[in-house]
């Protein structure tokens, strides 16, 4: 699709713009309301910053199919992985459902017959040093479209990205199974402090 296959036996050394399509984002005027709150969902580096975990699957802000014609975003695919490009640089996350995003971003739909999603999702997070120090700008530092098509990414096969895939899915629940139990336990803790209190126990 976008570049050589690479799901044989051998790591390969490729760049990201050969093996994903890379995205730019836009914003709508937001004066015209007829292109806000409709069924889309965009994302803004803001949504990123409150994830607690790799996916995404809801924004504080929608907009209308003529919000999302009327500005160069585009619907980004499930799966795709979401980059903050700018303000600030590094904040990852992988859709659940289609969404468009700001100009915020440089998101990427992977070529699926040579990377997986969660593998580049966790590369991206891990190279987030490198990425601050290739932006630029006066004002504000970006990294542009160009520079993350030329980042380098060392691919192992595609079956051990989905393993590793896989393995990171069967963390991520564990983190949110184990957090739900510890807010069940503070709770706890908190009514039987107030029964002690009252001398109820």
């Amino acid at each position: 699709m976008f570049g050589r296959n690479v799901s044989d036996k051998r790591w390969v050394t490729t760049k990201l713009g050969d093996i994903t399509e890379v995205i730019s984002g836009a914003t709508p005027k937001t004066s015209e309301e007829s292109y806000w709150n409709g069924d889309i969902y965009w994302a803004t580096p803001k949504d990123l910053s409150d994830l607690n975990g790799p996916y995404i699957d809801t924004t504080s802000r929608t907009l209308s199919v003529k919000g999302i014609q009327s500005c160069p975003t585009s619907l980004l695919p499930v799966h795709s992985v979401l980059l903050s490009s700018r303000a600030p640089i590094g904040y990852v996350a992988i859709n659940k459902v289609p969404m468009a995003t700001n100009q915020g971003f440089k998101s990427f739909v992977p070529d699926r017959a040579c990377i997986d999603s969660r593998f580049l999702y966790e590369y991206l997070r891990q190279y987030r040093p490198r990425l601050e120090a290739l932006g630029s700008g006066a004002t504000f530092k970006e990294v542009s479209k160009r520079v993350v098509e030329k980042i380098e990414i060392s691919l192992p096969p595609l079956q051990l990205q989905e393993q590793f895939g896989n393995v990171l899915d069967a963390v991520e629940t564990m983190r949110i199974k184990l957090s739900e139990a510890l807010v069940d336990l503070d709770t706890l803790f908190a009514s039987l402090q107030q029964r002690a209190f009252r001398g109820e126990l």
